[in-house]
This record gives C-alpha cells, sequence and structure tokens, in this order.
C-alpha cells in the first residue's frame, strides 16, 4: 500500500516547556542566533615561518565548473546536496537524471508539451519504494503516471521561456529555487520587440522552489505567462469511458477535452469543434488511466482549456542497458490566454488507488478511500513553504557549564498564503502549513514551537526512510541531546589486559608514517588515517601515564587494581612520548603550511578547498606533478575524488583529529595553526551563510539527518541516476568527532574566554562554537545513521523485510544498497560502517544491534582469508567485544598477525587501539545463546563472558566503595570520567566524582558512593 492512514500518536509530541514535575529545562539562550555566528570570515590561511599566508588558488576547468544554470553572483556554491543532481551535469542539455528526491515526489526537468517545443518546468513523479532481491531498496517511479507542472509561450509575445532553469538563489539546506527567464524567440522577433517598444519582464515566468518533504509541488507564475499542466496518461471518467476525456473543475463541473490523433494528422473534438474552456476557482481534478488521481490547487481564478492525443506515434525503442527517454505527454491543461496577474498553483497527489486498477499500487485490486487525506490536502493548500525556507538553531545557554547539554534545531519553513509572492506571512487565521517529517523527526519534535502547533495529521506515505507522516506546523522544533566528546572511554582499561595493552604501546609508539606522505607527497585519505591512527596510540599513552601518576599520590589502601597493575608496568617515557608527539606534529603541520607536494588549495568556482592531486613515482615516492599543475581536478577518480568534492568529511576528519592530539599536547602549536585548521573544518561543517568563501554544511543534511559523500562527479557526461551517495556512515561520525574534539581543546588552550588578551577571549569562544556545533552534527550523525544505516529485524525497522542485511553499505538518495565501491563481499559492508574506532563508537553501536550483527559479520569473515588478511577482522572482534565476550575477542586479536595492521583494510588501526577498545567495554547483559537466529558462537559461551567483564552487583571493593549497579550506571549522576571513577550518590556532593574513593564516614561530603569502573 502506498498510500495509508496512521492515527497520531498519543499525546503528540512532547511540549516546548516541559511537562509538570520533570527536570527544568535550560533556558533558550541566543548562543546560537538563526544563522550562526561564522568560524571566520577570512580567506583561508596557511601558516609557515611564523606567519599567515593565503591558500594557494587554482582556477577549476571549465567542465567541472557550475554550468551556465547559476545566476547568483557567486561562490559557495553546494556541492553535496540532497538536490545536487539539478546543479550539474546540465549540459548539453537537461534529462531525467537531473532530478531530485523531495519526499514524496521525485521532480525532474524532462517537461515537454503536445504542440510546441517552447516549454518549460517539472515533471513530478510519485515513487514506489521496493526491495529488488534481498540487497537493494529501490526509489521507482512510472513516468507514464506522472505530471508536469510548467509554462508555454504565447504566440503573441517575442518572448518564450528559457529551455534551461536557472538558479537566482542560493540554495538551503531545505530547498532550491529554480527560475525560468524569458529568453528572445528568434533574432528577428527581437529586432521586431526592439522596434515595437515591447519590454522583456526581468522576472522569471516560472519559479518552482524544490523543497523537501513538500506534499504539493508548486508554482509561482509571474503576470503574461501561460500555465501548461502535462501528462503521458488519458484522463478518464470512473468508470472508465473509452471516448471522454475531461478535467473536473472545482470538484464538480466538467472540462472536456479536445481530441485529436497526431499518428494520422487528424483531430476531432469530443464535445465541440473548438476548445472548450471553463474558469476554475479553487481546484483542478484530473483521474487519469494509471489510476491515479492528481489535485492542482489554485490560488484564484483561471480559465482553462485542455486537449488529448488519442493515437500518439509509438515512442522510439531504446538500445539496450540505456535509459529509455521519458514519454511523450498525450494530455495536456493550458490556460488560452497569458494570465492577468501573478498566480500560484499547486499540485498534488491524492489517490494512486483511485478505481483499485493500477496493479502496483492497490491491493486485491480494490479501490482505496483517500477523501479524508484529500480534505486535509484542500484544507491546507492555501499555505505553502517560502523561498527563504531554512534552519535555524537555539543553544541553551546555562551558567554552570559552558558545554551545551542539548540544542533546538529549527526548520522555519517560511510560510506564506498562496498568493502572488509579494503576499505578506501567513497570518494567525489561515490554516497552518503541513510538511512531511520522518520517523527520526517525529521521535524528538516538540510541540507548540510560538503558533506552530507541530501535531501529527493522521496521514503517512511511504518513503525509503520508513514512514513519512504529515505535521501540521510551520515551524518545527526538534530537541537534539548532544553527544559529549573525549580522547578516553568513559572507563579506562582493564587492569587485567594493561600488560598486553603496554606491550603493544612501546612497539607502536615507534610506528612512523611513511617518508611520501611526511611530504604531503600522496593521497590526503590514507596519510589521514596514518595521522589518527598514531594520534590514537599517543592518546592511550597518556591516559594509563596519568593513571599512574595518580596512583603514585594514593595511599595503597585506596588503590584500584587497574592502579596497582600500572605501577608494576613500565609506561613510555616522557623521551617516547615527545619523539611521537614531534612525529605527528610533522605529519599534519605538512598539510597545513602550504608546503605540501600535492597542497590543499582553493577552488573558488564552487568555493572550498581541495588537494591538488599528486601524479605518484614509485620510483622516486613523490609527486610528477607540482602546483598550478592539479591533476585531481581534472581526474575525478584521483584521491578518491576529493577534487570534486567526494569524502572531504573523511579525508579532513582524520588531519583534524591529529590536529587535536598535536594542540593537546602543544599549546603553541595549537594557536600558530588554528586558523589553517578552522580551513579544513569551515570546508566540511562551516556553521554561517556569512562566510563567503565555503557553503554552509557541505556534506551535512540537515533534513536527512545523515551526510552525503558524494560531490560534483559525473558518469556518462551526467549525475548518477540515484543521487547523492555516502558509504561510511562512521566515518562520517568520526569527522564530527574530530571537530568537536579540536574545538574542545582549543577552547582550553585559548583559555576558556579568562585571558586579558581580547583575542585569545574571542578565539576561545569560536572554539566553544565549533565544539558544540560539532557535537549536534555529531549527535544527529549517530541517531540517523542509526536509523538509516543499522539494520535491525524488528525495533525501529525501516527498510522491507526482503532487505536481509544487518546493515546498509551504501545509502544514495533514491537507493539502499549492501555493497561497498570496493567491494561486494558482505564483511566489507559490516566493517566500512566500523570504522574507526574511537570513544564515540560506544554510542554509534547500540549493542541490540551489534547482537544481531555479529553472526552475520563472523559467518562472512570467517568464510574468507580476505577478511583477516585486509585487516577487516579488527572490526569484527571489536564488535564481538561489544556484545560482552571480550575474553575470546581478545585471545583472537592477541594472535593477529601484525601484517594485517599495515593492510589496506588494517592500516588505520593498531593493535594498541584495538587492545584498548576491548578493554574498555562496558558489562553487557546479553547471552549470545539469545541471538533471535539461534547462531549460536562456539567460540563465545556465556560464561566465558561473564569472566572478561565484571558482575553488576553490588559487592564491596577493597577500597571502601562497592561497584555500581546497572541503575546507577546509567542514571543522570554518572558522569565520572574514567580517571575519576569514584561516584557520590549520596550526601552534599552528590553526583561528584573523584579519583580515590570517598569518605564516607559521619559528616563527610558523601555518605554513599559506588565505583564506575564496571559501567
Amino acid at each position: 500500500m502506498i498510500f495509508h492512514m496512521s492515527s497520531p500518536r498519543s499525546g503528540n509530541f512532547v511540549g516546548i516547556s516541559g511537562a509538570s514535575g520533570a527536570p527544568d529545562a535550560p533556558i533558550l539562550g541566543t548562543s546560537f542566533p538563526s544563522d550562526p555566528l561564522p568560524y571566520s570570515v577570512s580567506f583561508p590561511t596557511t601558516f609557515s615561518g611564523g606567519k599567515s599566508s593565503p591558500v594557494r588558488s587554482i582556477k577549476r576547468p571549465s567542465a567541472s565548473s557550475p554550468g551556465s544554470l547559476f545566476k547568483v553572483d557567486k561562490s559557495p556554491l553546494p556541492t553535496n546536496r540532497w538536490y545536487q543532481n539539478l546543479l550539474i551535469g546540465t549540459t548539453p542539455k537537461l534529462t531525467e537524471t537531473n532530478k531530485a528526491y523531495t519526499i514524496p515526489y521525485v521532480v525532474d526537468p524532462t517537461f515537454s508539451s503536445l504542440f510546441t517545443s517552447s516549454t518549460s518546468g517539472l515533471m513530478v513523479h510519485w515513487t514506489n519504494v521496493a526491495p529488488a532481491g534481498d540487497k537493494i531498496v529501490q526509489v521507482n517511479t512510472d513516468p507514464t503516471a506522472s505530471v508536469g507542472l510548467g509554462v508555454a509561450s504565447s504566440s503573441s509575445s517575442s518572448y518564450v521561456p528559457s529551455s534551461t532553469y536557472k538558479v537566482s538563489k542560493t540554495p538551503s539546506p531545505l530547498q532550491v529555487v529554480l527560475d525560468w527567464y524569458p529568453e528572445i524567440r528568434s533574432w528577428w522577433s527581437g529586432v521586431e520587440s526592439f522596434i515595437g517598444g515591447e519590454k522583456v519582464n526581468p522576472s522569471p515566468f516560472l519559479t518552482i522552489p524544490v523543497t523537501r518533504g513538500a506534499p504539493y509541488v508548486t508554482a509561482n507564475y509571474s503576470t503574461g505567462a501561460i500555465p501548461l499542466i502535462t501528462s503521458a496518461s488519458l484522463p478518464v471518467t470512473a468508470p472508465y469511458h473509452p471516448f471522454e476525456y475531461f478535467v473536473t473543475v472545482d470538484g464538480k463541473e466538467k472540462l472536456n477535452c479536445t481530441s485529436f490523433s497526431s499518428a494520422s494528422s487528424s483531430s476531432s473534438s469530443t464535445s465541440t469543434t473548438t476548445p472548450h474552456s471553463l474558469t476554475a476557482t479553487s481546484t483542478l481534478s484530473m483521474h487519469f488511466t494509471s489510476d491515479f488521481t492528481w489535485t492542482v490547487y489554485l490560488s484564484e481564478p483561471i480559465t482553462f482549456s485542455c486537449r488529448v492525443d488519442t493515437n500518439p506515434p509509438s515512442p522510439p525503442v531504446s538500445a539496450p542497458g540505456l535509459i529509455p527517454p521519458p514519454p511523450s505527454p498525450v494530455f495536456e491543461i493550458y490556460t488560452p490566454e497569458p494570465l492577468p496577474s501573478p498566480t500560484v498553483l499547486r499540485l498534488a497527489l491524492t489517490n494512486n488507488c483511485t478505481l483499485g486498477t493500477n496493479v502496483q499500487h492497490c491491493e486485491l485490486a480494490q479501490p482505496r478511500d483517500q477523501s479524508s487525506y484529500s480534505k486535509l490536502l484542500h484544507k491546507h493548500a492555501k499555505t505553502i513553504p517560502g523561498a527563504e525556507a531554512n534552519v535555524k538553531y537555539t543553544f541553551p545557554t546555562t551558567t554552570s557549564d559552558a558545554s551545551a547539554p542539548d540544542v533546538l534545531l529549527h526548520f522555519d519553513w517560511d510560510a506564506f498564503t498562496m498568493s502572488p509572492p509579494s503576499s505578506s506571512p501567513a497570518s494567525s487565521k489561515q490554516e497552518e502549513l503541513i510538511m512531511y517529517a520522518l520517523p527520526h523527526h517525529v521521535d524528538v519534535m516538540e510541540e507548540n514551537v510560538g503558533k506552530s502547533t507541530n501535531s501529527l495529521a493522521g496521514h503517512c506515505s511511504p518513503s525509503l526512510h520508513g514512514p513519512a507522516c504529515l505535521v501540521i506546523g510551520g515551524n518545527w522544533a526538534t530537541r537534539e541531546e548532544l553527544t559529549d566528546v573525549s580522547f578516553n572511554a568513559p572507563r579506562p582499561p582493564s587492569a587485567k589486559y594493561v600488560p598486553q595493552l603496554s606491550e603493544a604501546i612501546a612497539e607502536d609508539l615507534k610506528f612512523r608514517i611513511d617518508e611520501n606522505y611526511m611530504r604531503g607527497a600522496g593521497d590526503t585519505y590514507f596519510s589521514g588515517k596514518m595521522i589518527a591512527k598514531l594520534s590514537r596510540t599517543i592518546l592511550i599513552a597518556q591516559e594509563l601515564r596519568e593513571i599512574k601518576f595518580i596512583a603514585n599520590v594514593t595511599s595503597k589502601s585506596a588503590r584500584s587494581d587497574l592502579q596497582e597493575t600500572l605501577l608494576q608496568t613500565a609506561l613510555p617515557t616522557d623521551t617516547d612520548m615527545n619523539a611521537a608527539i614531534d612525529h605527528l606534529r610533522e605529519a599534519v603541520t605538512i598539510w597545513l603550511n602550504g608546503s605540501a607536494e600535492a597542497p590543499f588549495v582553493y577552488d573558488s568556482a564552487w568555493g572550498g578547498l581541495v588537494n591538488c592531486g599528486c601524479t605518484y613515482n614509485s620510483d622516486t615516492k613523490s609527486c610528477d606533478n607540482k602546483y598550478p599543475n592539479c591533476p585531481a581536478l581534472e581526474d575525478a577518480g584521483m584521491n578518491f575524488g576529493h577534487g570534486f568534492y567526494n569524502d572531504h568529511h573523511f579525508h579532513h576528519g582524520y588531519i583534524i583529529y591529529g590536529a587535536a592530539t598535536v594542540a593537546k599536547f602543544d599549546a603553541v602549536w595549537g594557536r600558530n595553526y588554528f586558523d589553517p585548521v578552522l580551513a579544513l573544518i569551515r570546508d566540511i561543517a562551516n556553521p554561517s551563510h556569512t562566510d563567503k568563501f565555503f557553503p554552509p554544511f557541505r556534506h551535512k543534511d540537515v533534513y536527512l539527518g545523515v551526510s552525503w559523500a558524494s560531490g560534483i562527479g559525473l558518469i556518462n557526461g551526467g549525475p548518477y541516476p540515484n543521487g547523492r551517495n555516502q558509504e561510511s556512515s562512521s566515518e562520517s561520525i568520526a569527522a564530527y568527532e574530530a571537530m568537536a574534539l579540536y574545538g574542545q581543546t582549543m577552547n582550553l588552550q585559548w583559555g576558556q574566554g579568562t585571558s586579558s588578551a581580547t583575542s585569545d577571549n574571542a578565539n576561545a569562544a569560536t572554539a566553544a562554537s565549533l565544539r558544540d556545533m560539532s557535537r549536534f552534527l555529531l549527535s544527529t550523525e549517530i541517531r540517523s545513521a542509526a536509523r538509516y544505516y543499522h539494520v535491525r529485524k524488528t525495533h525501529k525497522r525501516i527498510y522491507p523485510k526482503e532487505y536481509t542485511p544487518a546493515v546498509v553499505g551504501m545509502l544514495w538518495t533514491m537507493m539502499v544498497q549492501f555493497q561497498t565501491w570496493f567491494g561486494s563481499d558482505a564483511f566489507l559492508a559490516y566493517g566500512i560502517q566500523l570504522l574507526p574506532l574511537t570513544p564515540v563508537s560506544e554510542l554509534r553501536d547500540d549493542v541490540r544491534w551489534t547482537k544481531e550483527l555479529f553472526p552475520l559479520f563472523k559467518q562472512s569473515c570467517e568464510a574468507s582469508q580476505t577478511c583477516q588478511d585486509q585487516g577487516w577482522s579488527v572490526l569484527l572482534r571489536a564488535v564481538q567485544a561489544e556484545i560482552g565476550d571480550v575474553e575470546n575477542a581478545m585471545s583472537e586479536v592477541m594472535q593477529l598477525p601484525d601484517s594485517i595492521f599495515t593492510s589496506a583494510g588494517g592500516n588505520g588501526h593498531s593493535r594498541t587501539n584495538t587492545i584498548w577498545y576491548l578493554s574498555t567495554r562496558p558489562y553487557v547483559e546479553i547471552k549470545l545463546e539469545d541471538l533471535e537466529d539461534g547462531d549460536n558462537d562456539d567460540d563465545a559461551a556465556d560464561t566465558k563472558s561473564q569472566t572478561s567483564s565484571p558482575t553488576p552487583s553490588v559487592t564491596p571493593d577493597k577500597d571502601g566503595c562497592p561497584r555500581c549497579t546497572q541503575s546507577q550506571c546509567a542514571s543522570e549522576l554518572n558522569k565520572c570520567p574514567g580517571l575519576a571513577p569514584f561516584l557520590c550518590f549520596e550526601g552534599s556532593s552528590t553526583g561528584g566524582c573523584a579519583p580515590v574513593p570517598w569518605d564516607i564516614e559521619d559528616g563527610s561530603d558523601c555518605n554513599l558512593c559506588c565505583t564506575t569502573s564496571a559501567c
């Protein structure tokens, strides 16, 4: 069933003011105004020799530069948005691949007319989400059932609508506005119009905002335009009569269509010898042979005529393997005369199973009653999302903590009444706007935001991302809890595995990045992974050194098992640490000081940092090219397409993680390279429209919650047919984690706003803003990845039951696919959603999901030696530890050969980081025998799982604080870091954390305590 009704959720949404008796909500502040402050407004810079210099610029080849459709003044322009297919590959002409999935419709510019080629507009397609086997879910459309919404030319005018739309306004994350401007019909008509004094209207004939989640497609027509509505299906009666074609006007009158036969060149009329015309005041309703009923809603009375082609010529036969051309229209509605004033038309599908004859959309050949949905659309049709629809943010301001606990994400749909575009905003007397929300919106949406009700309207439609449900309200607000970030896990490593961990650290701290990468000769992805790999080893080593330092000043009776073990363990010396940090500093700096053989350069055409690219010579271990010869801007396959804006957040994220690590240990370096690192961050996640050098949030799809990795690259001269894509949701998560850590670190290094230097305080404020905005990007990425990448059998299932894998390997705008760019083995698709392993992975990987994932991953990995040889088994053992079997996972890891940590799939891992991850996993009360499919891992029995993790029962420790219960571990009080695991939960210090056990004698600040080391 494509259309279905659902009752509103009980109680609708959580109120923005909070329920009675709930904890006090943070005061809504203005830490971030509607458009957050930019991190910088300056041209991106490098830093070298004690001074800053502008990043070198590059002139992009015309073949990959923004096309002529952009009428906006200059960059920055979006490169990875959900509607990007509408903006690239538009020459020599627009095709059906220039499309956008608005949810619930797909639109494309293959609009045409029965009689004239001087037409422009969009085809509007209803979608059918269906599995294609057990590893693909596809958004399909039927062009023969679609309707076109466009404009025709007047025979009396010297001007015609442009064949190609223009983008006159900078697109927003929620919409792109397409304009069709008037053009001179011919050279001679242009002379005639000049002599006759006819002046071209500088405003567009037609404007269509392509808006996410809109239940209608809205067309704005200027004075003098001729609206045109077309279809490749014939309008028929109900029941069908073969010789009667008409449109229902205002729900009652028939507009009879003139019929003709283009194949026989003869024409006749079903009712009159001249075209029939009727004036519609509110609606046009069209039921087609496809069994679809479409409705057009009018802003004011308009006179229409219609015509049908009852014997069209046969469509051309397409060559095998090619996408067939769109079908020619056989029906159109038009205005006999140009419009006397600006007018708005809104098109919506009101039923796709009107009589029960559509095989694909009807169940048991029965019609579907959609009258209530039709009434809902009619009721709200006059309120439309405006051209300024955008996202806004409100971060709470608190006096106790500089770090925000949550954020309100506002979807400001800029609601207007359906009148000429110059009309005033919708007033309280108008019906509210209705828009489609996805499941992850509904989970956290606030109700009653200002005058916006934000309640469910009672109707949901299927989408690729689950049921899209109509929400009443023009200003949504979703409350996003912000993820805390740390270089360390929420608990320290288990004492049991410290000997293995210390041995691995001693070896991995000697790791040195390849010499060519140290000169910036090579790609930015694998070099970035090497940087992050060494960063993790340094951070883990420092964590153990700090715990050991605390142990040295702690009385013997109060020491934990971990502290006692570390006192007996050799850890890296200052000399060892400084040598590793020096090497890491050099590896990061090469990408920030402008001296890399393959440097980052600024592309002014689109507005962004792209890597010049390296034609690598394996003999000399250097690049054969030098700037300004930048092959990555010519070759979309070089450096994973970085020069074409592919994967920037993956590449930059690893380098930013390294920069955060170096800055943690070297404040002077951190301050010197603050602006160059910000340039990398601005390129992938600039938060503000006032930054004139980078588009806002290059990768983030704020509506969907996940990011898109693919940029402006083409295939066969056009956009990829399924739109944007992203493979690794986990690397996207890691990128935003790196940004948050960098902001957090630099806020500390700039003095947290307490400096006597004004510039330091300003930089501290920028760093704090970066920290919290990055935490927002991180939180939403985690939440949406759990919804749309992590596939579970029952809980919050999004995809059809026919899709059997536990993950999505590649998420496209219009497709879900279980494979990767580099292979179709199952372990590749599982693994690419799990790397890298960092502290945030614990929040990323819900144990209920990994419980289902593990047996599938294990089966695939153990069936292929490649899984181990290329390092993917590291991630299998990480999942095994996540579901509670740390001991067996650790045993497998210790047997892995060193070579896997230098392999293609494993070279971002280290033995140190792997042991650290396994040894810091929380206790899990899941038995592997409880797997729903009954597939029991013989090597991971529950008894072994129990011995590898502490029991959660409250038993006194020798240090006086018992281990916390599971409920105490999960309580709001537990904010204890690994270095201070002793939680006070009763007394004046309730919620406090200490590195040593609390003194719980009478009269102390803490009456009861527990240790979170088992949490």
